[in-house]
């Protein structure tokens, strides 16, 4: 049974969470909107002309127009699917090369979710996808979370594996879905790394070449490609997610996990932390590892139900 005291402090945790849910759902339908305007307008225009070009030689059974549309609208649609169907995960495993649990591995995750259940009987078992790296990391997207080998022969597995449920049981993971789907492609045209002194071998004229015509065609794609919208918000969802870190964290102490994870993040993420330099707005996604592991001591102080 909750004491009153727990019951008031879940009570005042109610609106921030709401809160954070409706800037989430702001940020998107702004991002949205943006993608709407560039990337959907930029495909339109590009399809379009060569919409018409192949259907003068090759009947398609769709105008050119009808084409431009679907390739303008679909991914739009796409993410739109992400945000209210959140999907299981098999080709974001399949694009980072993680695959299915090994029966030990299988045994491991298990193990985990076991010891997080004997907190909240509640808490269901997404599909889990491994990825052979031997650092100690972790992911949640849509519906699936990603447990990298070597946090799974770690003994801080249940403490990552909470954080993780945690960004998966809000609209986290399903936002981080669908803004990865408005993404097509970058910047497809941007030249080639070079040196300094291998340019200063290469004529003038190599380098002016189609200036301008490259410059559009690159930008055009560029657009057409999406995330432009996502970029200019970048300092708004920087903040955001921050803030969502930080949530997936007291998640995490509520399942009992606060000193592990804190322990967690002091062996494995303070030495690498880097400076986060700003003006007036922050781009880091994450916050400061430190600020991280002061918070979850405090929660540890406070039985997690901060």
């Amino acid at each position: 049974m909750h004491t009153q005291a727990e019951s008031d402090r879940r009570a005042r945790r109610q609106p921030a969470s709401g809160l954070s849910a409706a800037t989430g759902l702001l940020l998107y339908g702004l991002t949205f909107l943006g993608e709407g305007i560039l990337g959907a307008g930029a495909r339109w225009l590009l399809v379009w002309p060569l919409a018409a070009t192949v259907r003068a030689i090759v009947p398609l059974g769709l105008s050119a127009g009808q084409a431009a549309w679907i390739a303008a609208l679909a991914p739009l649609a796409w993410s739109l699917v992400a945000l209210l169907a959140p999907s299981r995960g098999r080709l974001w495993s399949r694009r980072l090369g993680a695959r299915r649990p090994s029966a030990e591995e299988a045994l491991a995750i298990e193990d985990a979710h076991g010891l997080l259940r004997g907190i909240d009987a509640s808490l269901p078992a997404p599909p889990t996808y491994v990825l052979d790296d031997p650092l100690p990391v972790a992911a949640a997207r849509g519906g699936a979370v990603l447990l990298s080998r070597g946090l799974l022969e770690s003994p801080d597995t249940a403490a990552v594996y909470a954080h993780e449920l945690g960004h998966l049981r809000s609209l986290d993971a399903r936002l981080t879905e669908a803004l990865d789907r408005l993404q097509l492609w970058g910047d497809a045209l941007a030249p080639a790394h070079v040196t300094e002194p291998e340019r200063r071998e290469v004529p003038v004229e190599e380098w002016q070449r189609g200036g301008l015509l490259l410059g559009l065609l690159r930008w055009a794609l560029r657009l057409a490609g999406g995330g432009c919208a996502e970029a200019v918000l970048r300092p708004l969802w920087a903040a955001h997610w921050r803030s969502r870190e930080h949530a997936a964290d007291a998640y995490a102490a509520r399942l009992g996990q606060a000193e592990d994870l804190a322990r967690h993040l002091a062996d494995n993420e303070l030495p690498f932390d880097p400076p986060q330099r700003r003006l007036l707005l922050s781009r880091s996604e994450h916050p400061p590892v430190a600020h991280r592991i002061e918070r979850l001591h405090a929660l540890a102080a406070e039985g997690g139900t901060k």
